[in-house]
């Protein structure tokens, strides 16, 4: 997703058997399964890493489907300040796709990705990150640093087997 378009932010980076998925997001101008990057079309269970940049629906919001209802496996990371204000954007987030669903009840499943009880059993599972330090997951190395566009948004510095990406 992401291409073309802004919406469903998703990247993902291989190497040398190494997977890191950059950001989990949906597409504003859709909801439900069609509002997602294209998740069925990938292995979610080869992802060692998510990082997630900053909090905007376009950039995070499909995070809690990706933990609670793909094969995924792997560690999620992003900054202090984006997984606190995360935490109150998703769960409007969910209470604005119920409140739809109530309006077209011809379409309540499609809608909802996932319910609170997801959303809050992710944020267990989110690991944080402060500006300046460096983490290692098995093989692969990661910086944050401040990104600037909103606050705690974070780009990521990454080492994979000598290969360096930011």
């Amino acid at each position: 997703g992401g291409g073309n378009e802004v919406g469903r932010s998703c990247h993902i980076i291989e190497y040398k058997g190494k997977t890191i998925m950059l950001d989990a997001g949906v597409h504003p101008a859709y909801s439900g399964l069609e509002s997602l990057p294209f998740y069925d079309e990938y292995d979610l269970s080869r992802v060692d890493i998510l990082l997630i940049s900053h909090f905007h629906l376009d950039h995070a919001a499909s995070l809690p489907y990706v933990m609670q209802h793909t094969t995924f496996k792997g560690r999620v990371f992003m900054t202090y300040p984006t997984k606190a204000i995360y935490k109150w954007l998703l769960n409007d987030f969910v209470r604005v796709t119920t409140i739809s669903d109530d309006n077209d009840s011809s379409n309540q499943t499609a809608s909802s990705l996932y319910t609170d009880a997801d959303l809050n059993e992710s944020l267990d599972r989110i690991e944080t990150i402060d500006y300046h330090s460096t983490i290692e997951v098995d093989g692969i190395r990661f910086t944050a640093y401040h990104a600037g566009h909103v606050l705690g948004a974070a780009m990521f510095f990454i080492e994979i087997g000598g290969i360096k990406v930011l």
